[in-house]
């Protein structure tokens, strides 16, 4: 039986020197752009140079992560960055963007790519789809179970790998299709700048607290049965982390994979790695008990009751250390302050941390996070980098090259998105194409029931953004019986869901498979997607910089701020501490949250039109007025707002 690989996370040059000396086989780091943990110390160019030279003088490998969506106006730049990574040595990249696909397949094909859990890989169509594309490696979405990993695993062909993480801070909402800091601020996810909203107190109809937040996964007992089904990586999560985490991290799961019997003797070593509670969560089937109590990470130690310029007061039954690191929260949002001790005085439960109070309240509260009491030698011999950059014009002209298939029309065109099966027919005159956003049971119901004449060359069927290993070829068989049925085109929402079609079928692509930028789309459209819809988090100056103007425009609609198959504890109506209101449904054992007040760009359209975008899409899926469609078409004729709608990200911009 192969030994899986060990992955840990490298922020810093400390952290990657500590996953070193605790036993990794590869690190995962980030440069300064283009990296899910923006906030991470992250690296230089020549950093990523000389950590490639220090691993693989080690025999150890260096993945360097791409794993945001990308701008129009951020080709150039990622298309040099991805330039330099070639030069420098590194053993593969880590991508989310089709664009950063696109270009990899293309232009550099000897790097290796690795699918980021960031681009929704979670059954064996996407890692076969993702083969035949020239991606080595996948990582899965935290979400799958271990039955569904087996069957993955199983089924994957030469040379497909598979990686998933075993250790580290879960996502309430399915990676890649969290919108909600997007939504709140145009902090997207997506682009590393996660305000952490699932660690947010909400109130529901009885209670607060934590609805959302999750605990710190942990699978080191499971490590027996992942080699045995041939997982090839195993992944640590952490960038954000301390030197200190790496190290006991790497240590503990080094430990476990050498020897299954000693996996006792290495979760002892776990309990210090300075995190949340754990939970085996969707692999080990513990979903009861996943949310946590406390939000912060580390070791809770109490809350601050009294301050003063010296310092602060905190009562603890925890023994509390000079050389501990400290970590107080407020409360009442997710900003953080890191304590460095300089003096400590106490009498039982009662301590004085003597420290700079900047940013500290009564009431914070107080964890223990790491400690000082390790130094990780780093003894990196600097070689200069010596390279040549693609500078802005060459870039520029290369993205050119990448053509789009325009096609120039002055007609507008509106599309339609609903739930509703029964009601299909009331509007079916007033627009081109009409997606029905459906489930398994009601995909069947439609078979059963048929559909009339008219509305079969308008009907596009969406396929949901989570179809389980176990449920495909159910999917593929009521696929081929409504394509039998003259129902042939289909709205996909991951680009892998190409690979259910019968022939004949036709596609288009929906906002979840993000049509952000002109390379992406020309990945779109050599995979013969008739459409495609611009992702949610678009904004209006990305759109301009763009070259493409055959994209569809959501113009009415409620997002989906998480969309996760883990359910929670509440009713179907929360509040943040804003006061703003948001909604629950359970649809197909998925939980998604979205907001009370709609989004609308009714107001936008002159301008829109005027920029050479014709094409809308009216999203009614969660609607609950009847006479919505009215108002909506009214406000498009005259270009005006629709009271008690937001504009997202169109007007604020995507950060």
């Amino acid at each position: 039986m192969r030994k899986p690989e060990l992955l840990l996370p490298a922020g810093s040059m400390e952290m990657f020197f500590a996953a070193m000396e605790g036993g990794a086989d590869a690190v995962y780091a980030g440069v300064k752009n283009f990296n899910a943990r923006s906030r991470a110390k992250n690296f230089s160019f020549a950093d990523i140079y000389n950590i490639c030279q220090e691993a693989h003088r080690r025999n150890k490998k260096v993945y360097v992560t791409l794993n945001t969506i990308i701008k129009n106006s951020e080709l150039p730049e990622i298309l040099n960055t991805i330039n330099l990574l070639n030069k420098s040595g590194v053993d593969a990249i880590i991508f989310q963007d089709l664009a950063v696909l696109n270009f990899v397949k293309k232009l550099y094909r000897n790097i290796e790519a690795h699918a980021s859990t960031q681009f929704g890989i979670h059954n064996s169509i996407g890692v076969e789809y993702l083969r035949k594309h020239g991606v080595k490696r996948s990582i899965l979405s935290r979400e799958v179970n271990f039955p569904e990993l087996e069957m993955i695993s199983r089924k994957k062909k030469a040379p497909s790998e598979i990686e998933i993480f075993v250790h580290g801070a879960l996502c309430y909402s399915f990676s890649g299709q969290c919108l909600f800091s997007s939504y709140l601020g145009g902090f997207s996810a997506n682009r590393g700048m996660c305000a952490q909203v699932c660690r947010r107190e909400f109130k529901t109809e009885n209670n607060a607290g934590n609805v959302f937040s999750l605990k710190d996964l942990e699978l080191i007992d499971y490590i027996p049965k992942l080699s045995e089904i041939g997982i090839s990586s195993l992944k640590i999560e952490g960038r954000m982390k301390s030197a200190d985490y790496a190290y006991v991290t790497a240590k503990a799961y080094r430990m476990a994979i050498d020897n299954h019997e000693k996996i006792k003797e290495a979760k002892e070593l776990l309990r210090f790695d300075f995190a949340r509670e754990k939970t085996s969560w969707f692999v080990g089937k513990k979903l009861d008990n996943a949310i946590t109590e406390n939000q912060g990470a580390g070791i809770f130690v109490g809350r601050i009751y009294e301050l003063d310029e010296n310092g602060f007061k905190v009562k603890s039954e925890v023994e509390i250390k000079e050389y501990h690191r400290l970590r107080c929260r407020n409360a009442k949002d997710t900003e953080a302050n890191f304590v460095n001790i300089d003096k400590i005085y106490h009498s039982g439960s009662d301590y004085f941390i003597n420290c700079d109070i900047k940013g500290l309240n009564i009431d914070d509260e107080v964890y223990i996070v790491g400690t000082k009491q390790f130094k990780y030698k780093i003894d990196l011999p600097r070689k200069a980098f010596i390279t040549t950059n693609l500078n802005f014009k060459q870039s520029q002209k290369i993205v050119s090259t990448f053509k789009l298939k325009n096609k120039n029309s002055s007609k507008e065109k509106y599309y339609l998105r609903t739930s509703d099966v029964n009601g299909l027919l009331i509007p079916a005159n007033q627009f081109e194409c009409i997606i029905l956003k459906s489930d398994l049971r009601s995909l069947k119901e439609l078979i059963k029931a048929g559909i009339d004449s008219k509305l079969k060359s308008k009907l596009i069927i969406e396929l949901p953004k989570y179809i389980s290993e176990l449920n495909l070829n159910e999917y593929r068989s009521v696929i081929a019986d409504l394509n039998a049925k003259g129902l042939k085109q289909f709205s996909l929402s991951h680009i892998s869901q190409k690979e259910l079609l019968p022939n004949g079928a036709e596609f288009i692509t929906n906002e979840s498979v993000y049509a952000l930028n002109d390379i992406a789309i020309n990945f779109i459209q050599s995979e013969g997607a008739k459409e495609y819809i611009y992702p949610y988090e678009n904004e209006y100056p990305n759109l301009l910089k763009g070259r493409d103007r055959n994209g569809i425009i959501t113009i009415f609609f409620y997002p989906e701020l998480f969309y996760s198959r883990m359910p929670v504890k509440s009713g179907d109506i929360l509040r943040d501490n804003t006061g703003k209101k948001y909604h629950k449904v359970v649809k197909s054992v998925f939980t998604v949250i979205y907001p009370d007040q709609p989004v609308s760009l009714t107001h936008n359209i002159s301008k829109l039109k005027s920029k050479g975008f014709n094409k809308f899409l009216i999203d009614i899926s969660y609607e609950k007025n009847p006479n919505r469609i009215g108002d909506i078409m009214k406000s498009l004729k005259n270009s005006s707002k629709i009271q008690g709608t937001s504009d997202f990200n169109m007007k604020k911009g995507l950060r």
